[in-house]
């Protein structure tokens, strides 16, 4: 199996998929990145920060804002530790039971249409008939990998050579459970849509990573709330309750400990930030001054 199916199957990889087929036209703008200072109480500084699960150089290139604040801080949290026994664990709960198959489920027409889509990949029908809807669907609409180095990737290994101690907001098993737990029909919805969506792929990533490098949190909600009307209601519920909601209340409620303890980096997707049930609203809440840095 691919390399990019273990090290791409998370749940960024999946927003970024779900995010993707979103998409209208947008200009591209510098990159700011996003970086916020987070305090409590007099209590040790903090940095809040939106990444991006993607190759781009550009993305890549926000590495050197990002790096000088894991030399302020002692723990760096991310939301799920990218190490290989994760990474091995996620590549196995794609797999189907082997008393099942991809193609039976979605029917010769559709498995026909994925497989074609999923050539341009390399990706063999072989490969694609073992994977649940879902995994088809993330794999199907990520870029193929040329480094396996994304931006989480890089600072996750930027922190381990600083001697940082790196935590995870979320396990393994949490993240995969917003993916299991995802209706077999709607599944199958998810699978269409990035189907019928394939064709347009590169240029809806490079559309994301405009509004990304923007690096402004109203745009990044506006955009991707805008768009909603295109998209099925199931998958708009599953994205709105159990991709976001749902995961930003778990980690809202984990990272006071960590926050009021010593001086942290906080390194999550772009979209976990921004919006009313976001982390820089939700740690305002809760009494933290929270402070674009720039």
């Amino acid at each position: 199996m691919r390399t990019t199916i273990a090290t791409y199957l998370s749940i960024r990889a999946l927003f970024a998929v779900v995010l993707m087929t979103l998409l209208s036209s947008w200009p591209v703008m510098a990159g700011q990145g996003l970086i916020y200072s987070v305090q409590r109480d007099g209590g040790p500084r903090s940095y809040l920060i939106g990444t991006m699960h993607s190759e781009d150089e550009r993305v890549i290139a926000l590495l050197e804002r990002f790096a000088p604040l894991i030399e302020e801080v002692e723990v760096v949290v991310v939301e799920m530790v990218p190490d290989a026994v994760t990474m091995l664990a996620v590549g196995a709960a794609t797999l189907l039971p082997a008393d099942q198959s991809l193609r039976r489920l979605v029917g010769e027409d559709q498995f026909g249409a994925l497989s074609e889509a999923a050539s341009q990949l390399g990706l063999s029908p072989d490969i694609l008939n073992r994977l649940k809807p879902w995994a088809a669907a993330v794999t199907l609409g990520m870029p193929a990998s040329r480094t396996g180095r994304f931006l989480d990737m890089e600072l996750y290994l930027l922190a381990l050579g600083r001697q940082r101690r790196v935590v995870g907001l979320e396990t393994a098993a949490e993240q995969l459970a917003v993916f299991d737990g995802m209706a077999p029909d709607v599944q199958l919805v998810l699978l269409e849509e990035m189907i019928k969506n394939a064709p347009q792929m590169p240029k809806q990533l490079e559309e994301l990573t405009a509004v990304y490098l923007a690096g402004d949190l109203e745009l990044i909600d506006r955009f991707a709330r805008a768009q909603y009307a295109g998209m099925p209601d199931s998958i708009v519920r599953w994205f709105d309750e159990q991709l976001l909601d749902q995961r930003n209340a778990r980690m809202l409620n984990r990272l006071p400990g960590l926050l009021d303890g010593t001086g942290v980096l906080v390194a999550v997707g772009a979209m976990h930030l921004a919006g009313d049930s976001g982390l820089v609203a939700g740690l305002r809440r809760l009494g933290f001054r929270v402070e674009r840095r720039y």
